[in-house]
């Protein structure tokens, strides 16, 4: 006999550790970009692990790019893509997640969270209309 499933569940919003405003608290752009920038630390160090890279390696060099919002963000005047020897791309990584916690890149995760707001405002307007 197959399970009524219907029967058996209950909407979300009946139990308080799993509303919404309890379970996921917002991050700051800063907060996931350093997150990110540990994972492709991680990536690197295990090249057989699954992930999207923001890392290119050829040689002894290894061309990189920090992104926020599907965008890469401005490292070295308008460049956004730079390369680093590839003995020194780790390190590299650390000191730019320093920058990006003291806030150097705070002007841009700050366009980037605009965007972010606004594309979420318009994908919710949409829902809402079905």
């Amino acid at each position: 006999m197959v399970m009524d499933w219907k029967k058996a569940v209950k909407p979300v919003g009946e139990f308080a550790d799993f509303k919404k405003s309890a379970a996921r608290t917002p991050k700051t752009a800063a907060e996931v970009v350093s997150a990110a920038i540990d994972k492709q630390i991680e990536l690197f160090n295990k090249p057989k692990s699954e992930g999207r890279r923001w890392f290119e390696v050829k040689g002894e060099n290894v061309a990189f790019s920090i992104r926020y919002a599907n965008s890469p963000l401005k490292l070295v005047g308008d460049e956004k893509t730079v390369v680093v020897p590839k003995a020194q791309f780790v390190e590299v990584l650390q000191s730019i997640k320093a920058d990006v916690e003291k806030g150097e890149f705070k002007a841009q995760l700050d366009a980037g969270e605009a965007a972010v707001r606004k594309r979420s405002a318009t994908m919710a307007a949409t829902r809402k209309k079905k």
